[in-house]
């Protein structure tokens, strides 16, 4: 096949006419249907949406991890019933809050978990609260440093010896509330 030589040189050197490759070209012409197919079926304009309904969110949504269940919405008594979620309780307990409450969590600088008057309250929803998010004068946010299933066993470990003495082994009045009916609690 002979092209045709144009009409201009440089430094002595003729250019051919060449035609380009046919793969070259079969290639391109389906990069063209492939980005007419793609506009059709994904949305390609700001008020086209599509033929396949695609969108980034339902996208996202269906590989995203799926949701773990809200920590405060765990039924403690349930968990209670589990001997190794309790057994983990109480390692979590010993190991982060035995130094305040007590090996026994009969109270030291904290107050008694064993008995049956708890200042912030002995509902499941409460004893999260109080673990996760810490409670003002000294009892720090736990969820920063626990995993959600220790969270979960400590407070189930809590849970289950509340209410297992008559008083408070440290009545010092940091574990009893203060009556609400009493109007000068302090005397004052």
């Amino acid at each position: 096949m002979n092209a045709p030589v144009l009409d201009h040189s440089a430094d002595g050197i003729e250019e051919l006419d060449n035609p380009l490759p046919r793969w070259w070209l079969y290639l391109f012409y389906g990069t063209i249907i492939f980005a007419i197919y793609y506009a059709i079926q994904y949305p390609s304009t700001p008020y086209y949406k599509g033929t396949l309904g695609w969108t980034q969110e339902k996208q996202w949504a269906s590989q995203a991890p799926p949701k773990k269940a809200d920590p405060a919405a765990l039924d403690l008594k349930a968990l209670a019933t589990k001997p190794e979620v309790l057994e983990a309780g109480k390692k979590v307990f010993i190991s982060t809050c035995a130094s305040c409450h007590g090996t026994n969590a009969e109270g030291k600088i904290g107050p008694c978990l064993t008995d049956s008057v708890w200042k912030y309250g002995s509902e499941d929803k409460e004893i999260l609260l109080s673990i996760r998010k810490g409670r003002p004068k000294g009892m720090p946010a736990w969820d920063t440093f626990l995993k959600p299933d220790q969270v979960g066993a400590v407070a189930t470990y809590v849970h289950s010896i509340g209410n297992t003495t008559a008083t408070p082994a440290n009545a010092t009045g940091s574990g009893t509330p203060i009556p609400t009916n009493s109007p000068n609690p302090e005397g004052k």
